[in-house]
């Protein structure tokens, strides 16, 4: 499925939520008592009552509440729909239910409370329940700064870094050893976004630029950002949606759907091919660069022409960094 979905889902003369969904992988969070159970059982009332239930639900897509029963025959017999999937649901944490997603041509709105590791999901893509008396909307628990940095802080920026931390262990840091081999500069990998959190507890008291891909970083935003919270002087988080994308948007590279693409991905990125948008980009980036010999991507050794001075200046430019060398 692709496309970004407005829903509205209301009770006659009383609670209403309306907000938008445009990733496969939706997160909703709170504590009891904000909406989450409410918002789904309207919608399981409607699926089973229809206009007899007087809840009104309208949106481009079927809007379908997952049981815990049987939801593998459920799930299959569902398609193109939107998916909400109440706190309760213990099998949202197996990997088995980690499978059937990563198979679906669904979205899936998710109310739960703890950390989703087998779903790559996006940081922006992580929600609470705003109540503005009977009208109820979803509001993004972590905002996005200048830069693609994000902070639960409000530290000021920073420019006397000791490490820049990069979960890539490939392209990615390559590119950033070659930015900073003349400087002071620490270039290092966590290996992986899960790996971020322990690196950060065993360098306390570095100053660290982390860079990560955003739009698998979803499930390790609670832990980061608690760290950075307790370290907001030391550590600054950068999140684009991934290091490909990075490079498809510094102009180095160009097509003629490049423009329509990044201005608006959901429309593009059929959720049943791609699990993630960073897989997304990752090909698609390939797909532009093959005949472009000095620009020519691969994950594990990058092209020459993305570190020349002058591209590699347009590449950091999008993440605001700025240190003293």
């Amino acid at each position: 499925m692709k496309g970004s979905y407005q829903v509205r889902v209301s009770r006659r003369r009383g609670t209403s939520f309306r907000f938008e969904v445009k990733r496969n992988i939706t997160v909703v969070r709170g504590d009891s008592g904000t909406g989450k159970t409410t918002l789904y059982d309207m919608i399981a009332d409607h699926m089973r009552l229809g206009d007899r239930s007087g809840v009104t639900v309208q949106c481009d897509r079927p809007c379908i509440a997952l049981t815990d029963m049987d939801w593998h025959n459920q799930l299959s017999g569902v398609s193109d729909s939107i998916v909400f999937i109440d706190e309760g649901f213990e099998d949202v944490v197996s990997h088995d239910f980690a499978r059937a997603l990563r198979d679906s041509s669904n979205y899936y709105v998710i109310f739960c409370r703890v950390d989703l590791v087998s779903l790559p999901f996006s940081v922006n893509e992580i929600y609470r329940i705003k109540t503005s008396g009977k009208y109820h909307s979803f509001e993004s628990i972590y905002k996005q700064k200048d830069g693609f940095q994000y902070s639960l802080s409000r530290a000021s920026h920073k420019n006397d870094f000791d490490v820049l931390l990069n979960e890539d262990s490939k392209s990615g840091l390559q590119f950033f050893k070659s930015r900073f081999s003349d400087t002071q500069l620490r270039c290092e990998t966590a290996s992986s976004n899960s790996q971020i959190a322990d690196w950060l507890l065993e360098h306390k008291g570095e100053k660290v630029f982390v860079v990560a891909d955003g739009a698998a970083f979803g499930p390790y935003a609670d832990r980061v950002f608690k760290i950075q919270r307790e370290l907001p002087h030391d550590i600054t988080i950068c999140l684009p949606e991934s290091f490909e994308w990075l490079l498809l948007k510094s102009g180095i590279v160009s097509s003629k759907s490049l423009e329509a693409i990044l201005e608006k991905p959901s429309s593009y990125i059929d959720s049943e091919e791609y699990f993630s948008w960073e897989r997304f980009f990752s090909d698609y980036l390939r797909k532009v660069t093959r005949n472009t010999a000095n620009l020519k991507y691969e994950k594990s050794k990058l092209a020459a022409g993305y570190m020349t001075e002058a591209n590699a200046s347009k590449i950091m430019a999008l993440i605001a960094f700025r240190n003293i060398e």
